[in-house]
């Protein structure tokens, strides 16, 4: 959009509801028409017509979102003074039905699974006494606990990564055997894959492993902070990015995260959209900012695991809990993560319209929240329930 054009659709200083409806009817390409809508958000809050504009923006909300490839559901209230909105689940793409997988053998060394998947176990630390798996419920904030894992973060392990060559061979398996040990030492996955596409269990599923730090994620009735207790944790052999700005997944590597993916979902009954990146989950508490980690802030190939473009999905740390990012997330994103923040900040806009204040004072509200769950969840042995 040329600069012209682009101040065509700033937002009219003397608008109505009519007036702003019309105006967005008129923008045809989405992300353009999300931006004029952000811009008029700014205006609403305290505005005499919001009650009024606020329908108008609503049905253009849910028009974007369904042009970006996402379904909106109803804003609802979460029973603790607050009201969202979330994204229910893609319309389209893979990931909606679970493939069956069973185990086949079992050795000391090796696992054999129906989809072909070999898991290596040579790695695998000593199994300890199960830990349970926790989740939070958005309405209440009661904890729910259970023996099972919730979700998959994926990762990389950001160890140098070789060009995948047969000239490479001996160091190639020198360098995975190195990065194997030290996984193993400080319990960072519950799986790795090498670059030859080997999956390696390390820390047993029924355990938490230390992969995800301070993260949050949620779900339509739930939410979820610090995913070493939630979600497991897989990791695949190599940087983030390499000198092109791509991620140097392989073939194998590939290959093998969907057998693994298909294994995991089947078992523990995960839902597709709880499978996500370290990027999309990793937060830091000192700045309120989202993207502490940024493994799989982009590339990651959502369709070819066999899963729903997770990208598009605002991170609910913004929209629960008030979290920002900055310039140099966004830029590390790529557009497909960017239309998801987009999405975040949109609904933090229409929540704060929603709820007759605006938008500094609504996010900051969401952030005193976020602050009283994670000092509490710190300390030894919490439990939200009977609090």
């Amino acid at each position: 959009m040329t600069e012209l054009e682009e101040s065509r659709w700033r937002p009219p200083r003397r608008f109505s509801a009519a007036i702003v409806s019309w105006r967005a009817d008129q923008i045809v390409e989405p992300v353009s028409r999300l931006r004029f809508l952000r811009r008029s958000a700014a205006f609403l809050s305290g505005h005499p017509i919001q009650r009024t504009l606020r329908s108008a923006q609503v049905r253009h909300f849910s028009a974007l979102l369904l042009a970006l490839g996402l379904l909106p559901i109803p804003i609802v209230s979460d029973g603790a003074g607050l009201k969202r909105t979330a994204i229910q689940r893609l319309a389209v793409g893979p990931g909606g039905q679970m493939a069956k997988v069973w185990q086949v053998e079992s050795t000391d060394t090796q696992e054999l699974y129906s989809n072909g998947l070999r898991i290596e176990k040579r790695y695998q630390l000593p199994r300890q006494e199960p830990v349970a798996f926790v989740r939070y419920r958005t309405a209440s904030e009661e904890q729910e606990r259970r023996s099972t894992p919730y979700g998959i973060v994926f990762h990389t392990t950001e160890s140098h990564a070789l060009p995948f060559d047969e000239t490479q061979n001996r160091a190639l398996r020198r360098i995975g055997a190195g990065v194997l040990q030290y996984v193993r030492q400080i319990r960072a996955y519950h799986f790795v894959i090498d670059r030859f596409g080997r999956v390696w269990r390390v820390v047993p599923e029924s355990e938490p492993a230390h992969h995800a730090g301070n993260s949050v994620w949620a779900e339509d009735q739930h939410f979820y902070l610090n995913l070493n207790s939630s979600f497991l944790g897989v990791s695949f052999e190599g940087p983030s990015r390499d000198e092109s700005g791509q991620t140097p997944v392989t073939a194998p590597q590939i290959h093998s995260g969907r057998l693994l993916t298909d294994l995991l979902r089947s078992r523990y009954q995960i839902a597709a959209r709880n499978c996500v990146t370290h990027a999309q989950v990793s937060v830091n508490p000192d700045n309120m900012g989202i993207g502490y980690h940024t493994d799989w802030a982009a590339n990651f190939p959502f369709e070819q695991i066999g899963l729903p473009d997770n990208y598009q999905l605002p991170p609910p740390a913004i929209t629960l809990f008030g979290f920002n990012y900055d310039t140099s997330f966004r830029d590390a994103t790529g557009e497909r993560l960017w239309r998801g923040l987009d999405a975040a900040d949109l609904e933090l806009q229409s929540a704060a319209v929603a709820h007759k204040t605006n938008l500094a004072v609504w996010r900051s509200g969401l952030v005193q929240r976020y602050r009283r769950l994670y000092n509490l969840v710190r300390q030894p042995d919490f439990s939200l329930e009977g609090n």
